[in-house]
């Protein structure tokens, strides 16, 4: 009979969680939120200047850019 030790599965493990990690940073998840002050619906994970103002209030690109001068 062969025994397997601990340790070998936990390095297999690890190398299939880093796999699974590097697959979930190249795959970007989309996030449909409304803007608090155009009400427009937009993608929140898009490449552009859309954030949450406060911590709590979403904000798209383009009112981010426009309201630029009030940033927190």
């Amino acid at each position: 009979m062969f025994k397997i030790s601990p340790e070998k599965n936990v390095v297999k493990d690890l190398r299939k969680n880093e796999g699974a990690i590097e697959t979930k940073e190249i795959i970007k998840i989309e996030k449909i939120e409304i803007c608090y002050f155009c009400h427009k619906k937009f993608d929140m994970n898009k490449d552009d200047l859309s954030h949450y103002k406060y911590g709590k209030f979403p904000m798209c690109g383009y009112c981010s850019e426009f309201y630029g001068f009030y940033t927190d």
